[in-house]
């Protein structure tokens, strides 16, 4: 892309922040940027840019005028400038591109969304755009189907149980399982395959960058899907979880919120930001805070605490071991 192209590609996504902000008055930056797919700096960075536009004259009043932080964004001035900009043919066929790849994915929930959307960008494009976005998709979606996500489309399709091995983050350990598979999901671009699980009686979500040695069986698969309460804004019932974790977040790692599901809170004096997030698995809360140390920690519960600093203890006595051996 050249630099003129460039910079016009960037005009127009500033234009279109406006509307955004003020069609969610008070979203962080963080769930803004699941959304707008750039990282929660550089939506500071525009809004920064954005806060010093405005109509000829530049005076106070003909100034974009925004109260913004990481933790919440208000437009209090647009200057007229609250509507989203038109998609150009380009855009508009890498969108229904994308939809129409989204269509392809097994057990995909509000699937009528989805073909209703396509349904519209095909309606506004020409025949001949629309036919090249078309023999794009097949082409893309038959090269990338992997073998994976091929045995778990035909799992479900044909009502099949699935073997495979998976590695669990939270007890840090790989297992066989053989499940029911219910649906798949996506949530921030990762994909997940909902199941039954024989041997803990209940549904299991399990991420599929994480399974291995895929294999569907022979035998019929029994979901239980009349027994699956499933949230599209909470897939992982973490409302449901009752224990919690109490954490302090650096300011510079605000961005932790897109990858664990922390509740941020006030800002403290210091300008560390309180937080709470479901426990879970307390060895995996243990390891989080060890793999964060001088950025999160861990106020509450105290067993926790507890055991973050036996841990670290003996890490750096271990260190200082390794170094008086050394002779350093």
């Amino acid at each position: 892309m050249t630099a003129k192209a460039d910079r016009l590609a960037e005009v127009v996504h500033m234009l279109n922040l406006l509307p955004y902000f003020e069609a969610h008055p008070g979203i962080s930056l963080m769930e803004a940027s699941k959304d707008l797919g750039r990282s929660p700096k550089e939506l500071m960075d525009d809004l920064n840019s954005l806060w010093c536009c405005g109509l000829p004259g530049l005076f106070p009043g003909d100034l974009v005028d925004l109260d913004h932080t990481y933790k919440s964004v208000k437009v209090t001035n647009a200057q007229g400038m609250d509507k989203p900009l038109r998609l150009t043919h380009t855009e508009a066929g890498a969108l229904l591109l994308a939809l129409e790849s989204l269509e392809n994915l097994p057990g995909l929930t509000n699937r009528e969304v989805v073909q209703s959307a396509a349904a519209k960008l095909r309606g506004i494009m020409g025949d001949e755009t629309t036919a090249v976005v078309d023999s794009i998709v097949a082409d893309t979606v038959i090269e990338h189907t992997s073998p994976l996500l091929d045995a778990i489309r035909r799992s479900l399709d044909h009502g099949l149980m699935l073997r495979f091995t998976y590695y669990s983050a939270r007890s840090d350990s790989s297992n066989q399982r053989t499940v029911h598979p219910a649906r798949v999901f996506s949530v921030k671009g990762d994909t997940y395959l909902a199941a039954w699980d024989d041997e803990a009686q209940a549904h299991r979500t399990f991420k599929v960058d994480r399974m291995s040695d895929v294999e569907v069986l022979d035998t019929p698969s029994t979901p239980h899907a009349e027994d699956m309460k499933f949230d599209e804004d909470d897939p992982f019932a973490f409302g449901k979880e009752t224990d919690t974790v109490s954490l302090e977040i650096h300011p510079d790692v605000l961005w932790l919120a897109d990858y664990v599901p922390l509740e941020l809170g006030e800002t403290g004096p210091d300008g560390w930001v309180a937080a709470t997030m479901p426990m879970g698995s307390p060895a995996w809360v243990v390891r989080f805070a060890m793999g964060q140390a001088g950025r999160v920690r861990v106020t509450a519960p105290e067993e926790v605490t507890r055991t973050i600093a036996a841990q670290a203890e003996a890490a750096l006595g271990a260190y200082s071991k390794r170094r008086s051996m050394s002779g350093e």
